[in-house]
């Protein structure tokens, strides 16, 4: 058996991870030029969302709270964002998810957002010394490129597995993974799914988070005919993801 060299700097096992990715993505990227490029500018809006969250609401200021800090990773047409630590509240992670939703919404892209709780870790010290001796994670293979994505936990694991339980334009959490969760918050379950009312404006921390990062935020009604006019333009998604997004909404 290999054995690794783990270089970890910091596991926690309870930290938030949300997992949010542009839905039809891929429908988008090969249906026709013109959507090609409408999926990458998707994935380019849904980028520099996270990084005004990060840098302008969460930025881990050591003169305010500098645990409040998050960090983000790309994975395809998605990311995984964690938390610094573990917080029993999911308040926090549910106004991210709902921030980043109703943004990507209103600029004409639907998401998924999964999230549960785990670790993150880097497991560069697993990778053949060639890697582990490459300049930022990318190495030369003649004359080809081989690039690597040093960071892999269950806070990814887990939340990436939970969203592939669930259709459609929705923001879901384990509702056992944390002590306590927003009710009012909820517009479904089913089973350990909560399925969240992120088109709701009930949620005054995730408008917060949305002002803050300069961020559109919307409203309920302005959501609502954004995505009934989403459902009919190709390509259009099918009638089970349009059923599973009306899960999340006051229908």
């Amino acid at each position: 058996m290999m054995r690794c060299d783990l270089e970890v700097s910091s596991i926690v096992d309870k930290r938030w991870g949300i997992s949010i990715d542009i839905e039809g993505f891929s429908n988008l990227y090969e249906y026709n030029d013109a959507t090609q490029t409408k999926a990458i500018r998707g994935l380019h809006q849904l980028m520099d969302a996270v990084i005004k969250i990060g840098q302008k609401v969460y930025p881990g200021d050591p003169n305010k709270n500098y645990w409040d800090r998050i960090f983000a990773h790309q994975f395809g047409d998605g990311f995984i964002l964690v938390s610094n630590f573990k917080e029993p509240d999911p308040s926090r992670c549910i106004a991210i998810a709902t921030s980043l939703s109703r943004y990507m919404l209103l600029q004409g892209y639907a998401t998924k957002a999964a999230i549960s709780t785990g670790d993150m870790n880097d497991i560069s010290g697993c990778y053949p010394d060639a890697m582990k001796s490459a300049k930022n994670n990318t190495l030369g293979l003649g004359m080809g490129l081989i690039t690597s994505i040093p960071v892999m936990g269950t806070a990814l694991t887990k939340a990436h597995n939970l969203a592939g339980r669930v259709s459609g334009n929705v923001v879901v959490i384990d509702v056992t993974q944390f002590s306590c969760v927003p009710e009012y918050l909820i517009k479904d379950h089913e089973g350990n799914i909560g399925y969240i009312n992120w088109m709701s404006d009930e949620n005054s921390l995730a408008q917060e988070i949305s002002e803050k990062a300069g961020l559109q935020y919307g409203n309920e009604n302005q959501l609502s005919s954004l995505f009934s006019a989403y459902i009919v333009v190709e390509p259009c998604p099918p009638q089970k993801w349009i059923e599973g997004s009306q899960k999340c909404q006051n229908t």
